[in-house]
């Protein structure tokens, strides 16, 4: 191999890209929701505002998902129980915030 060589491609290059779409399509759309829940008064204000909240904490959740089921399937289930209890720690903090 010489300097001029090309490099060669990452058959791996592209596994996080449908993560790194979601995440960047949750950034958009809470910056959307929150702009609209500032400038617009009223309930559909407040419905924005709180639809941008639900987005900003649910995207962490889906992407802790998503990994999870990865771990999984490529058989590493040590990672993937660790985010099973990273949800299941989640959730009992909503059990317990909603008590």
């Amino acid at each position: 191999m010489t300097g001029t060589d090309p490099p060669i491609p990452d058959p791996r290059s592209g596994r996080f890209q449908p993560l790194i779409v979601m995440s960047r399509t949750a950034v958009g759309l809470a910056l959307v929701l929150a702009v609209v829940g500032m400038m617009v008064g009223g309930t559909i204000g407040s419905a924005a505002a709180t639809a941008a909240v639900a987005v900003v904490l649910i995207a962490p959740l889906a992407r802790v998902v998503w990994l999870a089921a990865r771990w999984f399937r490529r058989g590493d289930p040590r990672y993937g129980a660790v985010a099973l209890g990273v949800l299941a720690v989640v959730a009992g903090a909503a059990v317990l915030a909603a008590i």
